[in-house]
């Protein structure tokens, strides 16, 4: 007679479901081995010169752009959020269309260098003039300059200049600092991934200053661009630029960058803020 084993055998159906739950572990552990983000740059290869020079070559070029952008301002005095069709042709022509659940009937606004034209199809009315004159009026109730914020949208950051430096590092970016007649602009870069993370933007003149984040980045061809910007000013307004589409170097119909305003439209001379 044989004697009770004090051994204890697994069903096969358990030793079936344990070697199954181990491969899955083993598999996903590979997948993400695979997946998770590379360096473009090895440690030893991380000089100011080298991320430099990977940074500006990871952004993109472009003649021209359109896309779709979800708008978020807030500011002290107005807020605005919805959709905007963009479109930039160089050297400086540039056209929003907002859209509304009726439509892109809010406005619409075309410019040129340092001139815009806005049309209100509501109320039949159009300015037009130089932007540093709206930006004086209350239209404009952000503190942030029309200019900077088109820059931004658009992506055009200075850090793409041939005149931008290093200027040291923080414990996970390198510092770079690219300055013009009105700004001083530094870019925090992730080293490794050559991605640009941060920018923060400061006025030689004195006034609002302002940090901008860069967040999930998306591929376009062989390069990186970030589908989320935010920025704040140091007033506590806030801008989020959520890209919904995006494409650049592409043939912009000239129809896109006019305005045909009504012959009955009336012209609205806007009033400063301190004549107000």
């Amino acid at each position: 007679m044989n004697e009770p084993s004090n051994s204890y055998s697994r069903p096969p159906g358990l030793r079936i479901g344990l070697l199954s739950l181990l491969i899955l572990l083993i598999w996903c552990g590979l997948i993400w081995v695979n997946c998770a983000p590379k360096p473009k740059i090895l440690p030893q290869d991380r000089t100011p010169e080298n991320v430099l020079r990977c940074v500006q070559k990871n952004g993109i070029e472009f003649t021209s752009q359109a896309g779709l952008i979800d708008l978020q301002l807030k500011g002290k005095e107005a807020k605005f959020s919805g959709e905007v069709e963009i479109f930039y042709q160089a050297p400086d022509s540039f056209a929003f269309y907002p859209r509304s659940l009726l439509g892109a009937d809010i406005f619409k606004a075309v410019g040129a260098d340092d001139t815009l034209t806005i049309y209100f199809p509501r109320q039949n009315q159009f300015f037009s003039g130089k932007i540093s004159d709206l930006e004086n009026t209350r239209l404009w109730s952000w503190s942030i300059p029309f200019p900077v914020l088109m820059k931004l949208i658009l992506g055009k950051e200075g850090l793409m200049e041939p005149e931008v430096r290093y200027v040291g590092k923080t414990d996970k970016y390198f510092v770079y600092r690219y300055e013009d007649v009105k700004w001083v602009e530094e870019y925090y870069v992730d080293a490794g991934r050559c991605r640009l993370v941060k920018t923060s933007l400061t006025p030689k003149s004195g006034g609002e200053s302002y940090q901008v984040e860069y967040k999930s980045y998306t591929k376009h061809e062989s390069n990186e661009v970030p589908k989320i910007v935010r920025i704040s000013s140091s007033d506590r307004e806030t801008a989020m630029i959520k890209y919904k589409e995006r494409k650049f170097n592409l043939s912009i119909p000239a129809a896109k960058l006019e305005l045909q305003i009504p012959a009955d439209s009336k012209r609205v001379d806007l009033k400063s803020r301190e004549s107000e």
